[in-house]
């Protein structure tokens, strides 16, 4: 099973959900976050760039293929999820929906896997998305 925190907007340059790191990057490059916010994004992003792998594809390709990545269901990233805490309190915070996606298959072509996340691409659900009122 695969998990995927996001907004409920989609993103202009892959026309997916923007997942949970935009959503709350957002809030900080628009001069939303509190000082004590930014402190608390920017501490969380620091231990996710230094725990999770980043795929490749952001680095060599600047993503050029519009990849999303989801994470793997399961107790090796259950720790991972919990981490994402402070993402989830501060979008409460600022009234900012984050939503859950579930997809028991993968949910896309498979262009990057490490133990803890698949990036997809060609999201087979894009046209469902814009049906369900992201956009």
């Amino acid at each position: 099973m695969f998990v995927r925190f996001h907004g409920n907007y989609c993103s202009s340059f892959t026309k997916q959900p923007a997942g949970i790191f935009a959503v709350i990057y957002h809030l900080k490059r628009d001069g939303k976050l509190s000082d004590a916010d930014s402190e608390l994004y920017g501490n969380t992003l620091d231990w996710f760039e230094d725990n999770l792998p980043n795929p490749p594809l952001y680095d060599e390709q600047n993503n050029s293929i519009r990849a999303v990545t989801w994470f793997k269901d399961g107790e090796r990233t259950e720790h991972m999820i919990e981490r994402l805490k402070p993402f989830f309190e501060i979008a409460a915070t600022y009234g900012v929906q984050i939503i859950k996606s579930v997809a028991e298959e993968p949910p896309g072509t498979i262009v990057y896997e490490d133990d803890y996340q698949i990036a997809v691409a060609a999201y087979p659900a894009a046209v469902n998305m814009k049906e369900a009122g992201f956009q």
